[in-house]
């Protein structure tokens, strides 16, 4: 039987872990103030930034977003 032992973050990707999470956090606001939406609508984005971090909020501010 294999046995799963839990493996902590090494420090090197630390910087990139904290990254990606305050871009998924900024998404998950922005999306949740916006009202106007380029392409899809907020139920939409605020699915795919939840199951696919952190490439959905790249892809919301690429593809989503309206411009300023």
């Amino acid at each position: 039987m294999h046995t799963h032992k839990n493996r902590p973050i090494p420090k090197k990707a630390w910087p990139w872990v904290v990254l990606s999470g305050l871009i998924q956090i900024l998404a998950l606001v922005d999306i949740v103030k916006s009202t106007v939406f380029i392409r899809g609508n907020k139920f939409m984005w605020l699915i795919l930034v939840f199951v696919m971090p952190p490439f959905g909020a790249l892809a919301y501010y690429a593809l989503g977003r309206e411009a300023f």
